[in-house]
């Protein structure tokens, strides 16, 4: 695999650039009354405004590699991340994007999400390792790594880690709950999939109902149901942004303030 322009996955840091400022555009709620009034849309693009889903995230990815063409796929900058997300976010297809940001570079979407990607299986794998081993050891050796996707459950867990007896015992709780509501958060997609939204590949739908279910996974407020605090993110795009500056390396502090 050729190098690519940011620090290693171990070293949790991005080195090509600052952060750019947030893209999204914010819509202006003007009533309260309806949960439609107050719907937020973190995306610049016209489109669905629904989130992929784990197949159109898959399609997503084969059709960058198709357009990366001969490009190599190694360089990429914070902002191609933003773009990146975005569109996923927003259930936009890369053609789809293209035409609205004819900037965009495929080879560069595509080496973001394979190291967002990357990166975010180190997390897991150190989630996955606390909750097998349960030990302080473990604990100790694996909590900076999964805190990147579990913050609120290893800031927790650090309270007691020094009672081996408490700490296993709250491992399990949390390894539990976890599991619970990954698995819940999973059932919604494939409700808000399979009740009427539709997929990135159908058109002429109504926009305003297709946000509406769509920020029950995400918006920009944090109140959708992958920002919840013992989800376990299972691909790239249901990430969102204090995670995305967690496995970037970056100011958490700033990432709150941008999301």
């Amino acid at each position: 695999m050729s190098a690519r322009t940011i620090a290693p996955s171990t070293a949790r840091s991005v080195t090509t650039r600052s952060p750019a400022p947030r893209t999204g555009a914010r819509t202006n709620p003007s009533s309260r009354t309806a949960r439609s009034a107050s719907i937020e849309v973190a995306s610049p693009w016209t489109g669905r405004q629904v989130p992929c889903n784990a197949a159109e995230e898959e399609a997503f990815v084969e059709e960058l590699e198709v357009l990366s063409g001969d490009h190599d796929v190694d360089e990429f900058e914070r902002r191609d991340v933003t773009v990146l997300i975005t569109a996923l976010r927003g259930g936009l297809m890369p053609n789809e994007l293209l035409r609205q940001a004819p900037g965009v570079k495929p080879h560069r979407l595509l080496a973001a999400h394979r190291e967002l990607e990357g990166r975010r299986l180190i997390a897991e794998h150190a989630w996955r390792t606390i909750a097998v081993d349960a030990s302080p050891l473990a604990f100790e050796t694996f909590a900076a790594t999964a805190a990147e996707l579990l913050p609120a459950v290893i800031s927790q867990l650090a309270t007691i880690m020094h009672d081996e007896h408490r700490l296993q015992a709250a491992i399990e709780d949390a390894a539990e709950q976890v599991s619970r509501t990954s698995r819940r958060v999973l059932m919604l997609e494939r409700r808000v999939a399979d009740g009427g939204v539709p997929t990135a590949f159908d058109v002429d739908e109504d926009p305003t109902s297709t946000r509406q279910l769509g920020t029950l996974l995400y918006d920009v407020h944090g109140t959708g149901a992958w920002s919840h605090p013992m989800f376990l993110p299972p691909r790239v795009g249901t990430l969102v942004p204090l995670r995305i500056a967690a496995l970037l390396g970056e100011d958490i502090t700033a990432a709150r303030r941008a999301s």
